[in-house]
């Protein structure tokens, strides 16, 4: 595997998200715009200590599939999570939904879905992928979710442009 995509990346356009996304939280916390949780543990796109990441679904439906990997029941995902819209605008996104930019990254959709975050190198492609848009200064990656409901898009706070914009809705 080609652990260097930063090369490839330049025949890339980032493209600009503008939407209503969805984020769950535990009812323990308060700041749906937290990046806390990606300080504590690794995930499939971003690494622990290296960068943090907010993790967004691209509508309610499937971030509640996404929390129904980890929940079994919906009335305790109702009891435990809170779910927030977020609206965000930026402008430099890296598109891994697009199958032209696949085939230029020379990666299998199939191989950023697989893989199970509790064994750090079974996401190491889509971990790689991550480091590299992140220090490219990508704001972000729009990638299918792993539930095949839909979409997920997953910021880098620390990249954020000045024009961009990460709100939640009231």
């Amino acid at each position: 595997m080609n652990k260097n995509f930063k090369e490839k990346f330049k025949d890339i356009k980032p493209i600009v998200l503008e939407c209503i996304c969805y984020r769950a939280i535990s009812k323990e916390y308060a700041d749906p715009l937290s990046t806390g949780g990606s300080k504590k543990v690794s995930g499939r796109w971003h690494i622990k200590g290296e960068f943090n990441a907010l993790y967004l679904s691209g509508s309610k439906k499937v971030c509640i599939e996404e929390l129904k990997r980890r929940v079994d029941d919906e009335t305790i995902i109702e009891g435990l999570f809170n779910i927030f819209e977020i609206e965000i605008n930026v402008s430099k996104i890296l598109d891994l939904t697009s199958k032209e930019n696949l085939k230029i990254l020379e990666v299998d959709e199939n191989d950023l879905l697989s893989g199970s975050v509790y064994e750090l190198n079974e996401v190491d492609l889509p971990n790689n992928l991550a480091k590299a848009a992140y220090e490219l200064g990508f704001e972000g990656i729009l990638v299918k979710s792993a539930t095949s409901a839909g979409n997920n898009i997953v910021l880098f706070p620390a990249n954020k442009l000045k024009v961009s914009k990460i709100e939640v809705k009231k």
